[in-house]
């Protein structure tokens, strides 16, 4: 009897040492983490009108938020993101925050409107622009990287 009793006031004592030590991963596996998603997204709605369904399929650069509950369930949910790709029957779009770049600076007017009035750079001329500011970007900081190492003298740190 006494060996029982030994035993289990010892086991007694063990038990909460490893429930914390549990505890500690369900609640660290439940925090929501944030991460990025990159690649071919396609989208096809399922529901309403028949007509008003299209396919919208794109690359796309998207931010995501994966989170885990106590209880087992996960979820991931993604955010709009940047995305070039089509949508329907329309020509090829660059999208941003799920809106059309070419409408981002402009008064938000309908697609008829839009495509009746016909003005502004297109898709492939905002990609040129965009190009063209990250070659800029480039070259200005690389001419600045290698100034900084032509004017370094042979016994400096030049780092």
């Amino acid at each position: 009897m006494k060996k029982l009793m030994i035993a289990a006031l010892l086991g007694g004592q063990l038990l909460p040492a490893a429930a914390p030590a549990a505890g500690a991963e369900l609640d660290r596996d439940a925090s929501p983490q944030m991460g990025a998603f990159g690649g071919l997204r396609v989208r096809l709605p399922l529901d309403g009108n028949v007509q008003q369904r299209q396919l919208r399929a794109g690359l796309a650069l998207a931010p995501t938020l994966h989170s885990r509950a106590i209880n087992g369930e996960t979820r991931m949910r993604m955010g709009e993101g940047f995305e070039v790709g089509v949508t329907g029957r329309h020509p090829v779009r660059v999208m941003l925050a799920g809106q059309d770049v070419r409408r981002l600076g402009a008064a938000q007017q309908t697609e008829e409107e839009e495509e009746e009035r016909g003005g502004g750079p297109s898709t492939l001329g905002w990609i040129a622009i965009g190009a063209g500011a990250l070659i800029l970007v480039t070259a200005v900081a690389g001419f600045i990287v290698v100034d900084d190492i032509l004017d370094c003298d042979s016994g400096e740190d030049c780092t």
